[in-house]
């Protein structure tokens, strides 16, 4: 694991307030429900519309965005304490390489996927420039370095090439990035370039990223948890451009899509139980009952959540047992609907999309 810092009770604490204190209510309510390409597509939905910037102004967006509590352009590119723009030695930098979009190279101003702040950094113009539109990788012959980026010949197994390698407390950071990017820009798919082999990118909206690609970005993305820097960024840019990026506030959506999780139904929480197949469920429709055998555990508890992510019911229950499903509130029968039963079992979970009729 990458040790960014160690993280106090009080920071956790911060950290949960934050969060909640600034994601909508019910923001992501239509991919609850949803499983792999369909989750994906539900956030695109959910995401895409969103406030496009001018994208020669946004240096003092990052004023907002990207500054330092110490008083400088929180740089992810270099160790260079900067805090006057106007000075030099800062550029935008699209963090997934702007030859990747398919457009133009006039059409900077023209199109939201160029302008959006949740891809673009105040960088050090000499480490932008080095970066190049390379893929992300492991270096292991340096070409360049400065302390915090480094380029070079790549030695993460399955793509052989020239990368561009973050440093290990941001790694976390791109990998969400690169995740946000291909699902707000989903409907981009036709038009992905590949910048000779050096694009992770393929012409799909699922799973979009290659082999190569899901590997060490699920990689990065485990060993670098969302920091309280992401979480006040996402925010931040949240206010001036009204969309959010689904993977730092919640991070297990990844897994879903590209990760373990992949065929599971996300059920709206940031639980991360170890997955198997531990379950067996049948439904009853007549009775307004579920029945759920587990396979080895003697003991469970469940939830039923509605799509909307409401708790409808809880309780434990035996190795198999018979759930009469009623609305824990009211103590009635639960309306007809759609609704999500997640057992957890043996430090396990597994969910089951109920359709009560």
């Amino acid at each position: 694991m990458y040790k960014r810092f160690l993280i106090s009770s009080f920071v956790l604490l911060y950290l949960c307030i934050t969060l909640t204190a600034q994601l909508p209510a019910n923001y992501y309510h239509a991919a609850i429900g949803k499983q792999s390409s369909e989750l994906k597509t539900a956030l695109f939905r959910i995401i895409q519309p969103h406030t496009m910037l001018e994208y020669y102004s946004l240096s003092n967006s990052f004023r907002s965005t990207d500054w330092h509590p110490n008083g400088y352009f929180w740089d992810m590119y270099s160790n260079i304490k900067r805090s006057n723009w106007e000075s030099g030695g800062l550029n935008r930098e699209h963090n997934l390489p702007k030859s990747w979009f398919g457009i133009g190279s006039n059409d900077i101003n023209l199109a939201p996927i160029a302008t959006d702040l949740h891809n673009l950094y105040p960088s050090d113009a000499e480490a932008n420039s080095k970066k190049s539109n390379f893929a992300l990788g492991v270096v292991g012959s340096i070409s360049y370095q400065n302390g915090v980026v480094k380029v070079g010949s790549n030695i993460y197994p399955g793509y052989t090439g020239s990368v561009f390698e973050p440093a290990n407390e941001y790694k976390g950071d791109f990998a969400r990035d690169y995740m946000y990017m291909v699902t707000c820009y989903e409907d981009y798919a036709n038009i992905w370039q590949s910048t000779g082999t050096s694009s992770m990118l393929q012409r799909n909206t699922y799973p979009v990223f290659n082999s190569y690609a899901v590997k060490l970005l699920m990689e990065w993305h485990r060993n670098d948890p969302v920091s309280i820097k992401e979480i006040d960024r996402n925010n931040a840019v949240y206010n001036l451009q009204s969309n959010r990026n689904p993977y730092i506030d919640h991070p297990v959506l990844a897994e879903y899509i590209w990760g373990k999780y992949i065929g599971e139904i996300w059920d709206g929480t940031n639980d991360l139980p170890e997955t198997s197949e531990p379950l067996i469920y049948e439904y009853n429709a007549v009775n307004n009952s579920v029945f759920v055998k587990l396979n080895k555990p003697s003991k469970a508890l469940y939830k039923v959540y509605s799509l909307m992510g409401t708790l409808i019911q809880s309780g434990k229950m035996d190795s198999s047992s018979l759930i009469t499903l009623k609305d824990q509130n009211s103590n009635q029968n639960i309306e007809k609907g759609v609704y999500i039963l997640s057992v957890y079992a043996g430090g396990r979970r597994k969910t089951a999309r109920l359709l009560v009729f």
